[in-house]
């Protein structure tokens, strides 16, 4: 039988592994991490938010946006897609947002200031 809860935890290690290389700039390492996460698991938004983190990192700003997108369309609720589908797509270069990786919980407070929980 096929057990979901290991495929589940198999992508996370692989999500966190991901983020780790990413915020090293080990670029190659964390896109063989994604895609084994987005193997495991397609229908998630964090390897589809990752992948548009590493096309942003590498430049690739219209590939960065459609992921963003699709780990939106995925799931709405899922915070990070949202701030760097704003960030990916912010006419005003001078409105610094950062990178959400989607791994430290963010408190939303009152006129989008955000604050780490």
């Amino acid at each position: 039988m096929y057990n979901i809860e290991i495929v589940s935890n198999k992508a996370e290690i692989d999500i966190k592994e991901a983020i780790c290389n990413l915020k090293n700039y080990e670029f190659e390492q964390a896109y063989k991490f994604i895609l084994k996460a987005l193997n495991e698991n397609p229908n998630a938004p964090g390897p589809h938010n990752l992948l548009g983190i590493w096309y942003e990192l590498k430049g690739n700003n219209d590939l960065a946006r459609k992921h963003y997108r699709v780990a939106y369309v995925l799931d709405p609720t899922f915070k990070p897609a949202t701030v760097n589908l704003e960030r990916a797509g912010n006419l005003f270069p001078y409105k610094k947002i950062p990178v959400d990786f989607g791994d430290v919980m963010i408190e939303e407070i009152s006129y989008g200031i955000r604050k780490e929980i």
